[in-house]
């Protein structure tokens, strides 16, 4: 009993001290937040119109106000931000654990009574927060937005709000352990920040963040589409754009099939080699990938252990 005390001691200081050098580093903090901050940015300022004239060309026949339009696009944008926040903060946080290798910290953890265990769940612990945290900031932001320029219909229920916290909750979940595994190989700060630069363009348009996982050639999106990132941003879509498309105005003046093909074209509904993912296969599938990148995390750790 007494072990397990101060396992759970150490854990929590250890989570403790991670989480005070991810806040006090603004550096990492703004590299965090930038991704989502211009995809809002360049949105508001051009892609907004692009993506209106876009569809306004493709279906002249929508029955829709420009205002309801926007609505769909703004929905789109949004879970596009999430899902994008969830993984670069994801990322970032990870490197406490980079600087800790890179400068031998972590080998004076090690000559501690600390056990690499604990060391590792704080790490991850931490991470888990931060991401959370950040996310859930970026949903409360967006859904103020969709609300100033939509109006009332995205205030969510409570129980749609618990729905979002699981789904924040499993998201953030996997965009860690994920991003842990990946991040196992690298041990120096300059290199993980080289691959932080090219996985954060990237996985913009792999996740549809961007512009609609659609657009990309068909091989390329099927592939997009089973990263675990895409399906956790495919899950905030049905939320937020659900709002709009369960309204009235939608469900009374627009065709079902023009629904479809709206829904088809801003990724609410997901493919992978045509076969169409319902909600509840995309979280079977969260669930899934995360406990194979944590048996993935443990082995590479004890291979990494025992070589060393």
């Amino acid at each position: 009993m007494e072990k397990f005390k101060d396992s759970i001691y150490n854990i929590s200081q250890l989570t403790k001290r991670n989480m005070l050098i991810f806040f006090k580093n603004k550096t990492t903090i703004f590299f965090s937040l930038i991704a989502p901050i211009l995809i809002l940015v360049i949105y508001i300022l051009f892609l907004g119109d692009m993506q209106l004239n876009l569809v306004l060309e493709s279906y002249p026949e929508l029955n829709l106000t420009t205002s309801e339009i926007r609505g769909i696009i703004n929905a789109w944008v949004i879970s596009g931000i999430v899902g994008i926040s969830l993984l670069t903060v994801a990322l970032n946080s990870m490197f406490i654990a980079i600087s800790d290798r890179e400068k031998n910290i972590i080998h004076d953890f090690k000559a501690s009574p600390v056990k690499s265990v604990n060391l590792t769940l704080s790490y991850f612990i931490s991470a888990f927060i931060i991401t959370f945290i950040l996310a859930t900031s970026f949903i409360i932001i967006g859904n103020v937005y969709l609300i100033i320029t939509n109006g009332s219909m995205f205030v969510f229920s409570f129980g749609e709000s618990l729905k979002i916290i699981g789904l924040l909750i499993i998201a953030s979940l996997s965009s860690v352990i994920t991003l842990m595994f990946i991040t196992l190989f690298f041990n120096k700060t300059s290199t993980a920040a080289s691959f932080t630069g090219i996985f954060t363009a990237l996985i913009g348009f792999l996740i549809g963040a961007y512009l609609p996982v659609s657009f990309l050639p068909k091989n390329v999106a099927n592939f997009a589409n089973l990263l675990p990132g895409s399906q956790a941003t495919a899950l905030f879509r049905n939320v937020f754009m659900n709002k709009i498309f369960n309204s009235p105005e939608i469900l009374n003046n627009v065709d079902t099939s023009l629904i479809n093909n709206l829904k088809d074209q801003f990724g609410f509904n997901l493919y992978v080699f045509n076969y169409e993912l319902k909600p509840y296969l995309m979280i079977i599938y969260l669930i899934v990938t995360t406990i194979i990148f944590f048996l993935l995390n443990v082995v590479v750790s004890k291979y990494k252990k025992d070589r060393n």
